[in-house]
């Protein structure tokens, strides 16, 4: 199984309606609806996402299921503020902090110098992260197709 990370600011892609959703937002959602991924969360980002009313319906299930995962939060605001120390670009400490505790390596953003931060492995804590995005085209790409058929997005 991979693990994987949404930042706040793809949500709506993911999580949205017909109106804002989009084909690789889909796409990753339903990887994320099947057996072979699982989204973790924890911390900020949690809060982050958890004033989006799509995400919080679609999380209440997904836990049940298995299909994503409760990070600690005490685990991951102390990291997160280990973080703050460190020369990073992005102001998305709390989403390196989670990929940190968690162990996943997979994160959708489209948030260039989180991407820059996240595939760092210095700042993530081992093995480089990988990313998917929509920064140019929304569709479904070979890139995001062959990322979601990894198997080793999850250390830890």
């Amino acid at each position: 199984m991979v693990c994987a990370i949404v930042d706040n600011n793809v949500r709506h892609e993911v999580f949205g309606g017909q109106d804002t959703q989009t084909p690789a937002g889909k796409y990753f959602l339903d990887w994320l609806d099947s057996s072979r991924g699982a989204l973790v969360i924890g911390g900020g980002l949690r809060r982050e996402l958890g004033d989006y009313r799509r995400f919080e319906v679609w999380f209440e299930t997904a836990v049940q299921f298995g299909r994503a995962r409760q990070v600690d939060d005490a685990r991951v605001e102390s990291e997160t503020n280990h973080l703050l120390s460190q020369s990073i670009r992005s102001d998305d400490e709390h989403v390196l902090a989670l990929a940190r505790v968690s162990g996943a390596r997979l994160l959708f953003t489209n948030d260039r110098d989180l991407q820059r931060d996240f595939q760092n492995p210095e700042i993530v804590g081992g093995t480089r992260g990988r990313i998917y995005t929509t920064v140019e085209r929304t569709g479904v790409r070979r890139s995001h197709r062959d990322l979601l058929k990894r198997t080793d997005l999850c250390h830890g």
